[in-house]
């Protein structure tokens, strides 16, 4: 009789813990991480392309120790990033995929309007196509023209994190679908405004932890030369500027330091206009305070992109190149000019530069490039 017992009371043990592990299995006891955080912003490839791959390094010799990953990178005439960093860097906007948005954009039209994209007088618009994409009506035409050309200077340069760009004009044949939605948004019949993809999935971004300490800067100690994914967003945070040295733009990274005279946490946030794409790409957005619009103001705010210009001495060869031979010829708004008014065709009706701005826009170009020269001659 005990032995029955002792059985049953053996069975109904291994039944009950059998449900107890069954269940802890699909109840573990560690609860989930947080939540993620739902993108801030989000353009639809195939504008923007898979993440590139990691830098590595070279392949070990027989008979030699393994590389790690955090192989110190070797910088070139000590003022370059090294090459596999440079091929390690995000593609961005190629420009072949950039023309293929822009033509499509061009050709679809305009079939639904919604509230979004920054300022109460832009819009997040439907295209024929399916395709989303950002409308935005400038407070005046030098802010439209700003945002246009900032993409064309992005191409001249060499750099792919600014999205593609196309000029419409308010009333035209391709706003047809939303005639009786555009009394609503305020916008002046014959106007020009910017159509800029919509992206999908990006995330906000923080000031790099080299720009938040006291002494701040953008040259990475040796010890810190280490390959991997810091190097290459740092890669991309020098770039970011200089365009926006070059361009006067204030919106961005300048808007932060601005804001630490009465916000000591500022850097601590994500950076204005800024955020990041899956395969890692810094993406400028929101180019309208750039060229005509920033040089305007520029007495108000060079201090601050010649505070961050100065935290730069490590730069990719293919800018530098352009550079030199920008400000060698002089030849930058003439270059700029060329391609926009070839790139876009309501380009004449907007207007480029003035030459007063066109001048200012060379300047900053020898600017740049004397300060090029000053850190090669300080740390090659």
């Amino acid at each position: 009789m005990r032995a029955a017992v002792a059985l049953l009371t053996s069975g109904l043990c291994l039944i009950l813990g059998g449900i107890f592990w069954a269940w802890r299995d699909s109840h573990p006891a560690e609860p989930p991480g947080p939540i993620p955080r739902r993108a801030p912003r989000s353009l639809r490839p195939p504008v923007l392309l898979p993440q590139s791959p990691p830098v590595t390094s070279p392949s070990p010799q027989p008979g030699a120790q393994g590389a790690s990953a955090g192989t110190t990178l070797t910088l070139e005439q000590g003022i370059l990033w090294p090459r596999a960093l440079e091929r390690a860097l995000p593609r961005g906007f190629p420009d072949e995929s950039s023309l293929h948005w822009q033509q499509c954009a061009r050709a679809a039209s305009v079939v639904t309007l919604e509230r979004g994209c920054g300022r109460s007088t832009n819009r997040l618009a439907t295209l024929s196509d399916g395709s989303r994409a950002c409308v935005r009506y400038g407070i005046n035409p030098e802010q439209i023209q700003g945002e246009a050309l900032s993409f064309y200077l992005s191409r001249l340069l060499g750099l792919r994190a600014v999205p593609p760009c196309v000029l419409s004009k308010v009333g035209s044949a391709q706003w047809d679908p939303v005639q009786a939605e555009l009394g609503a948004t305020g916008w002046v019949p014959g106007s020009l405004v910017t159509i800029t993809p919509w992206l999908y999935n990006l995330s906000s971004v923080l000031p790099p932890l080299a720009l938040r300490a006291q002494d701040g800067r953008l040259r990475p100690l040796r010890q810190e030369l280490r390959a991997g994914p810091g190097m290459v967003e740092l890669a991309q945070w020098g770039d970011l500027i200089l365009f926006d040295y070059l361009t006067g733009n204030f919106d961005r990274l300048v808007s932060n330091l601005f804001s630490l005279q009465w916000d000591p946490r500022v850097m601590l946030r994500g950076t204005n206009n800024l955020h990041r794409s899956p395969d890692g790409t810094l993406v400028l957005l929101d180019n309208e305070a750039g060229l005509a619009h920033g040089y305007r103001l520029r007495d108000t705010w060079d201090k601050y992109n010649e505070q961050l210009l100065a935290t730069v001495c490590l730069f990719r060869r293919g800018v530098v190149r352009r550079l030199r031979e920008l400000h060698l010829a002089r030849s930058a708004a003439e270059e700029l000019h060329a391609l926009y008014m070839a790139g876009e065709p309501l380009a004449a009706e907007l207007g480029v530069l003035t030459e007063p701005e066109a001048q200012v826009l060379q300047d900053r170009v020898g600017v740049i490039y004397r300060h090029i020269q000053n850190c090669q001659g300080r740390y090659s």
